[in-house]
């Protein structure tokens, strides 16, 4: 048994807090839901959890504006992002967007001697994939392509914090 319903809200740990507290904004099914750093300071347990709630309740058709400095749970969670720097938008779209826009249109070749090989991803490096695939020696391949916090600090000129 949970011993915790029995227990005042404001005895509760951070998580259990944030998770009654986000309870009591959805019971009602908002259209429109403003969240503020909704998982700071969680642990990954409470984190996950009130992830899963927002992404059903989305599904539910209630719109959310999150805030967040996770990049991470940005992509994790938001079909558009804006990066805000100084009260203006410097950046607007969907995280794939975003890396797409800013990507440097290199990848990386990882091969099973352990070297890596950067390489453009214009046509020339086509005849030095197939080789190697032909011989067997490619590890694994990868874009080589900024994450969300990467974009922010690029645009900003600011760490995350």
């Amino acid at each position: 048994m949970n011993t915790d319903r029995k227990k005042r809200v404001s005895v509760l740990s951070k998580g259990m807090r944030q998770r009654v507290t986000l309870a009591c904004a959805i019971i009602h099914e908002p259209e429109l839901l403003f969240l503020d750093e909704p998982t700071s300071a969680l642990d990954p347990v409470n984190t996950a959890h009130i992830h899963k709630g927002l992404r059903y309740l989305n599904e539910r058709g209630t719109t959310i504006f999150l805030t967040t400095h996770d990049m991470t749970e940005a992509e994790s969670l938001c079909e558009r992002v804006a990066i805000l720097h100084k009260g203006e938008i410097r950046a607007i779209g969907a995280p794939d967007e975003l890396k797409k826009i800013h990507r440097d249109g290199t990848l990386t070749v990882e091969l099973t001697s352990g070297e890596k090989e950067r390489l453009s991803m214009n046509g020339d490096s086509a005849a030095a994939i197939a080789g190697w695939m032909s011989r067997g020696q490619i590890d694994r391949m990868y874009t080589n392509e900024l994450s969300l916090g990467d974009i922010f600090i690029k645009l900003t000129g600011s760490e995350l914090v």
